[in-house]
């Protein structure tokens, strides 16, 4: 659960005593704080299907520090549904995708170039928006055409990471996928199972990358919260 703000806050702790988070059945949780702007609230294990979750922002009129005050209370609800997640093992070149703990299918995958700055994080990442089609830019990031970079628009393309890691339709790379990592860090897929892919998980969803040449998606990434420890992130840094 993100809640993010218009501007900086400068009392994190009176921003959070505003927020009530209410799940049925009940569950451990705790805030942290991604930036100066966003807050997460995070259940300690994966949210169980059918887990029934309200929240609260009442913010309006809300001393948050050096003169800023809140504007407007915010409220949303939602039911958390099936528990789909995929795992991509790079020492097979194979996406996993379960359904409730079914395999629903494995499917070949190219992942980022080994050893270098594309190779693939590992680590749990969250499903976030979906695109149908996208413009990959790499220069968005730092890094040039002429560097090794990127400009390409890719069709049916799921995010994974705010760092601009997809699983995306690579028809070029379909060679390579099963067998060879040729990516800039995305998880290429065929167009058809990247469509595929798309449709059958939504936000939220967890994908587990392993065994790359990579280290670790980190939490400050904006879709790597799971992997803080549970120790570290119930602590807080309110």
């Amino acid at each position: 659960i993100g809640v993010r703000f218009g501007v900086a806050i400068p009392d994190r702790e009176a921003a959070q005593e505003a927020i009530t988070v209410t799940t049925a059945p009940e569950v451990e949780g705790a805030f942290y704080w991604l930036n100066d702007y966003e807050v997460r609230w995070r259940p300690k294990e994966y949210w169980a299907p059918g887990t029934e979750v309200a929240v609260e922002v009442d913010i309006q009129g809300v001393d948050l520090g050096n003169g800023i005050f809140g504007s407007e209370n915010n409220e949303t609800n939602f039911t958390i549904g099936d528990r789909v997640t995929a795992i991509v093992d790079d020492a097979t070149k194979l996406m996993t995708v379960y359904k409730n703990g079914e395999v629903l299918r494995a499917i070949p995958v190219s992942l980022g170039k080994d050893g270098g700055r594309w190779a693939t994080p590992n680590g749990r990442y969250i499903i976030g928006d979906r695109h149908e089609s996208l413009l990959m830019n790499s220069e968005t990031f730092g890094y040039s055409i002429e560097d090794g970079g990127y400009k390409t628009m890719v069709n049916y393309a799921t995010q994974m990471s705010y760092s601009g890691i997809y699983v995306h339709g690579a028809p070029w790379s379909e060679w390579a996928q099963g067998n060879t990592n040729t990516s800039h860090g995305c998880i290429n897929v065929t167009e058809e199972a990247a469509q595929w892919f798309m449709n059958n998980t939504k936000r939220g969803d967890i994908v587990l990358v392993k065994n790359t040449t990579a280290g670790t998606l980190p939490v400050y990434d904006g879709l790597g919260d799971w992997n803080m420890s549970w120790e570290e992130w119930s602590a807080g840094n309110a």
